[in-house]
């Protein structure tokens, strides 16, 4: 090696026939480099294409899901014939629930065989319409099997004036076959036009919604004048039709514009999206860096003649050698991201020009939500890919802006000099928007996940003067960001230190309470409408020397929120059938005992084993308990399991009951798909009862579908004759509250059931 590098310090002939090679070298090199960078275009416009043409087919499917859904829902009830008999508003509250969480919706409504409509979601009575001439009621009454079927673009006919629509449609029959009519639901084209606007196509490039037979619905960009007409007539359009998704090269039929297009069909529905980029587009940048590329290259070749003998390569191996040992040292091997050290080193040389300018910067704390599910269900080489491309998109976001870093896990920190509230809150929603898009995964097989992020914010010098406290403050913003429900960002305020440090202390607290059985349990009955008990509800209390009496709501997030709700609600489980063991043994007949769990308690694989042992344990027998658990734990992102553990538990004779219904996720669909067999009416509803019509109104609604479903209807929150009265009429079965009696200790509940079994006895005997 020292004799070669001799050599070419004495032989400056050698060194430039060297240069030469050198120069032809990376001339080649570059060469490469531009014709890769060519393909890197391609295969990263490919990439959005799909991504973007995924997305947008899975907002649609979705919204035509549950579009979809709420028509079924009113053909379900239209065939039921007692629907018409009930009132003009409660048939309307059952017939049109789910329509509320379809986007862009315009009219739902069910016709007759004669094409006049019985039924419409805009109208408690429906308009004197007749639709028989329309497209999709010919096509329902000659097809039988149709299926689904999405109408030609048409103009409200009591409107002509009216945007744009098209129908969604499917048929009615009646018990012998025959056709009864259709269910119609209108989509207003604005709704895929604004979806479509607010997405990122370059100059030239389009998105089209067509029909499966080439009839387009909405383009973008947006001209009136080509809403309904076809592109069957291009050579590529069968293939658009005949494939769930393809990626390919074409020239447009109607402005003949080269474009790189992906389609995608939309689920089960006559339609495909296809989003098209410009080839044009896609190289305008890749052009502008070969021309400056190549005359950059050239320069430099000439140059590098005429300058190679003032460098050897033992100076290019040691500076190849430090910037080596420099990425180690300072950046993330993973991500490719500067490391914690290095950011910290960033940190502290934006604090000192901000201290010297008198200027500001934010601090963006970035944390992926639920990133430890992807490695549980995808393998950490999948998470691995994950975070590589998150890194890859804040890159994207936060290049030339400031600086982003990797500290560790899925924790990723943003520091943005001269930065105030406006432009943080900026580059933070474009950080969101950036991550919340579908990202691929090859580790095993080609699939794609979607990851959020929540983003804590705060800001030099209003939140701190130092790193550290910065740091930690936007740490505490960004759990704030999660407690909100994830995929947001919040600015840091000083009422989160003092929240933090409290929930600190009281999960601590919590943790050992629940170790030295300091909690207790209270009792409130459960009465008929003769005032006999017919149960019992466990509630957990917990008193606390420092803090005092802590409320139930505050206590059970935290233990949720800890990991402590599953030993919580264990304790509270076995405590409540003690006590009813231990009343019966004592000659007290307590009917029932229930017991409130949550959704972390169906997700362990021993939980019905678990509620069977401690039913043994106390010599009780399944009927003897009812769980009760609230709407949300139906919707759950682990409903596969949680919905196998409640198979598991109705098999074993265990009632269950729907708490709080009405105030969450009400949905009629799931009540039959799962094994309930009691509602209970959320306290809320109860006590507008007498002040305001509406609570009466749903009060009313929620007893009568426990009655039509056969299901027992319980009354929370009960405190006065007048709403024991009014519930009773509608048809409640059993109340609870404070008319009857408040939550007792053991021996409290003991001498009131005592009593009122005394009392009971008395009118038995006096009616005798």
């Amino acid at each position: 090696m020292i004799r070669i590098a001799s050599s070419f310090l004495t032989k400056p002939a050698l060194f430039i026939l060297a240069g030469i090679g050198i120069t032809l070298a990376t001339t080649g090199i570059t060469v490469i480099s531009l014709y890769q960078m060519r393909l890197d275009a391609t295969a990263e416009a490919r990439v959005a294409t799909q991504n973007l043409a995924t997305l947008l087919q899975r907002e649609i499917e979705r919204n035509l899901d549950i579009y979809q859904l709420a028509m079924h829902d009113v053909a379900t009830s239209i065939q039921t014939p007692s629907i018409f008999r009930l009132p003009a508003d409660i048939r309307q509250l059952i017939a049109f629930n789910t329509t509320a969480n379809a986007k862009g919706i315009g009219t739902l409504f069910a016709t007759d065989a004669t094409g006049n409509i019985v039924l419409e979601s805009h109208s408690v009575t429906p308009r004197k319409l007749d639709v028989s001439d329309r497209d999709y009621f010919r096509i329902h009454a000659q097809e039988k099997d149709a299926g689904v079927y999405l109408s030609e673009p048409y103009r409200s006919r009591a409107d002509p004036s009216h945007e744009l629509s098209i129908a969604l449609s499917q048929r009615r029959q009646d018990k012998g076959g025959h056709f009864a009519g259709v269910v119609v639901g209108t989509l207003r084209l604005r709704y895929f036009h604004q979806l479509f606007d607010g997405s990122i196509l370059g100059p030239h490039g389009t998105i089209t919604l067509l029909r499966t037979d080439g009839t387009i619905l909405m383009r973008q960009p947006y001209r009136a004048d080509q809403i309904g007409t076809s592109l069957a007539g291009g050579h590529s359009f069968p293939s658009l039709v005949n494939y769930d998704h393809r990626t390919f090269v074409d020239f447009a039929v109607l402005d003949h514009v080269e474009r790189l297009y992906s389609s995608r069909r939309v689920g089960p529905y006559p339609l495909v999206v296809v989003v098209g980029f410009a080839t044009e587009d896609i190289y305008a940048g890749w052009h502008k860096r070969a021309v400056a590329i190549g005359i950059v290259t050239a320069i430099l070749d000439a140059l590098f003649i005429l300058l190679s003998l003032m460098f050897s390569r033992q100076l290019r191996k040691r500076l190849a050698m430090e910037r080596q040992l420099r990425r180690l040292a300072w950046f993330d091997s993973l991500t490719g991201l500067p490391n914690r050290v290095q950011v910290q080193r960033e940190a502290l040389r934006i604090l000192t020009e901000a201290r010297r300018n008198s200027s500001t910067f934010a601090t963006l704390f970035i944390d992926l939500d639920r990133f430890k599910r992807i490695n549980d269900t995808r393998g950490h080489a999948a998470g691995d890919e994950v975070l590589g491309e998150v890194a890859r998109r804040l890159r994207e976001q936060v290049r030339g802006e400031g600086v982003i870093g990797r500290l560790g896990g899925d924790e990723f920190l943003a520091i943005l000099p001269n930065c105030d509230v406006r432009r943080a809150s900026h580059v933070a929603a474009r950080i969101l928007q950036s991550v919340y898009q579908p990202i691929g995964v090859h580790s095993k097989h080609d699939a794609s996940v979607m990851i959020s992020a929540s983003i804590g914010i705060s800001l030099y010098p209003h939140d701190g003067e130092d790193t550290d406290t910065l740091l930690r403050n936007a740490d505490m913003a960004m759990y704030q960001a999660k407690s909100a429900g994830r995929s947001q960002l919040h600015f840091y305020a000083p009422e989160y230190e003092s929240q933090a440090k409290e929930h600190l202390e009281l999960e601590i607290a919590l943790r050992q309470a629940l170790k030295a059985h300091a909690l207790r349990v209270v009792y409130q009955p459960k009465v008929d409408a003769t005032g006999a008990l017919r149960g019992t509800e466990a509630l957990v209390r917990w008193y606390d020397e420092k803090h005092g009496f802590i409320p139930p709501d505050h206590f059970i997030a935290i233990a949720e929120e800890s990991g402590l709700i599953t030993d919580l609600d264990a304790w509270v489980l076995g405590e409540a059938c003690r006590q009813l063991a231990e009343w019966r043994a004592a000659g007290i007949d307590v009917p029932n005992m229930s017991v409130n769990v949550c959704a972390a308690d169906f997700k362990r694989p021993d939980y019905c084993d678990f509620i069977a042992d401690t039913l043994k344990t106390h010599g009780l027998s399944p009927q003897d308990l009812i769980l009760e658990m609230t709407e949300r734990v139906m919707f759950d992102e682990s409903a596969d399991a949680i919905r196998a553990s409640l198979d598991a538990i109705h098999e074993l004779g265990i009632a269950l009951s729907i708490d709080d219904f009405g105030t969450g996720y009400s949905s009629l669909s799931y009540l039959h798909r799962f094994a309930v067999k009691e509602l209970k009416i959320d306290k809320s509803f109860v006590q507008g009862i007498g002040r305001d019509e509406m609570t009466e109104s749903l009060a009313q609604s929620v007893t009568y579908i426990g009655n039509v479903l056969k299901l027992t209807v319980v009354a929370e929150g009960v405190e006065t004759q007048a709403q024991r009265d009014f519930l009773g009429s509608h048809g409640c079965h059993l109340y609870q509250g404070y008319l009857f009696s408040q939550p007792l200790k053991p021996e409290d509940f003991a001498r009131w059931a005592q009593a009122h079994r005394h009392e009971d006895l008395i009118a038995e005997q006096s009616a005798v």
